[in-house]
């Protein structure tokens, strides 16, 4: 029998393979695709923040910050002595219109008890530190300055991951499993993501398809934050001398990873060019579709214990957050079954008894 198996090797997986063999379990990491084609995190714009509704998301994003600027002592190898993410401190900028206002300000009240050291404005004042921005129809907004949030390259410390995990002596594998009793292990960890629902039917999470855009303008910003506009739901950060854009409009049940192309002229160029008029002259240079593991409850996350299995814990429904949370929701797994309780941030609040009794507790900053 094994010691741990965690199904899915992407983000999560590797991380909690990471944490868990840094405690010295034996764990085996059973991947049906280790390509990761169709995987959530190569497939994001990487970022990393604090900028949450909820506490614990808040938490979880300050812990990933605390831990990617370790990445190269925590998981340096002899294979990879200097390990790193390539990871851009911009910083993050989300913008609220009057309907999400009073959401808002009641998120600050929990970011000011969690110290997440956001910087709060009215939309007024967007301009004196954003000279680009075209402020119109702006209530307030939230940044920050301090190096606290940003972007890294998804396949890079996902890399660094799995290999510091493998050298801890984790084992990764290729396999497909159809069903968890066919596994025989004193803990099972299901780390399947958008296919959560394939091994374990009464947990809501499943595939939400988005698209991200690639585009060039004349006027390249490369301080530019990556900015949220609440009032369309689009978001951008810049990229090498180009830009990334995300599409507002997701889709359930999408046959295919086909970017929604139209999207480009009908949501996003329009919302660019009102909110930074230097981006009237973008050109589309590419795009692609990736998945969101969509917990379709409240868009939080579904982690801990399955109350209806004796050795079955998970952790999905990230919906676009697992790569900034997979270093806190390893620990906080790695706790739990080791000690039977979380030790550094409690997460009690993400329990899969929440999900079984419908009991929403939502996450409204989905970018």
């Amino acid at each position: 029998m094994d010691d741990v198996v965690i199904v899915g090797g992407g983000i999560i997986g590797a991380a909690t393979a990471y944490f868990l063999s840094k405690e010295g379990r034996k764990v085996k990491v059973i991947e049906r695709d280790p390509t990761y084609k169709n995987a959530s995190f190569p497939l994001s714009l990487g970022g990393f923040r604090r900028q949450f509704f909820q506490k614990e998301n808040i938490l979880l994003g300050k812990f990933a910050r605390e831990f990617i600027f370790q990445i190269p002592e925590l998981l340096k190898t002899e294979k990879n002595p200097k390990p790193t993410a390539s990871m851009v401190t911009n910083g993050y900028l989300l913008m609220f219109g009057q309907e999400h206002a009073e959401e808002q300000y009641k998120a600050l009240e929990n970011h000011k008890a969690c110290d997440a050291g956001t910087k709060n404005i009215k939309g007024s004042e967007l301009t004196k530190f954003f000279s680009y921005i075209n402020s119109e129809g702006i209530e307030t907004a939230t940044f920050t300055d301090n190096q606290s949030e940003g972007w890294i390259d998804p396949f890079m410390f996902h890399s660094a991951l799995k290999s510091k995990a493998t050298e801890l002596g984790a084992e990764f594998t290729k396999g497909e499993v159809k069903s968890l009793s066919e596994i025989k292990a004193k803990t099972i960890i299901s780390a399947a993501g958008c296919w959560t629902k394939e091994l374990l039917e009464d947990i809501p999470v499943e595939p939400q398809k988005h698209t991200v855009f690639r585009v060039k303008c004349p006027k390249h910003i490369p301080e530019m934050p990556l900015t949220g506009d609440l009032t369309t739901g689009v978001y951008w950060r810049p990229e090498g001398k180009e830009y990334l854009a995300g599409s507002p409009k997701s889709v359930f049940d999408a046959k295919d990873l086909e970017p929604a192309w139209d999207d480009f002229e009908e949501l996003v160029w329009p919302a660019l060019a009102h909110r930074i008029p230097a981006m009237e002259e973008l050109k589309l240079t590419g795009g692609w579709a990736g998945y969101y593991d969509c917990n379709r409850l409240d868009n939080n996350a579904v982690v801990g214990k399955h109350p209806k299995f004796d050795n079955v814990y998970l952790a999905t429904g990230f919906t676009g957050r697992g790569l900034m949370q997979a270093p806190g929701i390893g620990r906080a797994l790695t706790e739990l079954i080791t000690t039977g309780a979380y030790q550094s941030i409690d997460i009690s609040n993400m329990a899969v008894e929440r999900v079984l009794g419908k009991k929403a507790r939502p996450e409204p900053y989905v970018l």
